[in-house]
């Protein structure tokens, strides 16, 4: 590391951390004044976690969503015996929906834009098909 760090002329010295005591730098994160600490609400990691989730869907989502009705709502347990098909249909109805959004959106979550096909015929007189996909951010 110390020899791409030279090779690219960067001067270590200049170089500064970004957290002290325990808390970012003042100039990285401005430091909250005594009213906006006494607005602050405590919030726990599965509270983010759904938060997070939600952010998948609406990024405009903030934590004041989590308090609305139907936010945090789990399915019916299933049972080993049902005692008719309405309380079966009733327990697996809405995990066969929740099953088929996740579906949905997962495959919504693999599709490509932008892709070029370009048809041609090969030597055996079979169609060959040429895919031009543009380069992804990471590639």
């Amino acid at each position: 590391a110390q020899t791409s760090l030279k090779d690219m002329n960067w001067d270590q010295s200049q170089w500064q951390p970004l957290i002290n005591d325990r808390s970012f730098l003042p100039w990285l994160v401005k430091i909250p004044t005594e009213q906006e600490q006494l607005r602050v609400r405590q919030i726990t990691a599965a509270q983010i976690n759904k938060l997070e989730e939600m952010w998948k869907e609406d990024p405009g989502k903030t934590v004041e969503d989590l308090d609305k009705p139907g936010i945090d709502e789990d399915p019916q347990a299933v049972m080993l015996r049902y005692e008719d098909a309405y309380q079966y249909q009733n327990v697996f109805a809405p995990l066969v929906k929740m099953e088929a959004d996740y579906d949905r959106k997962l495959k919504e979550s693999q599709s490509q834009d932008n892709i070029v096909i370009r048809w041609d015929r090969g030597l055996n007189k079979r169609w060959i098909a040429y895919f031009s996909l543009p380069k992804q951010d990471g590639e």
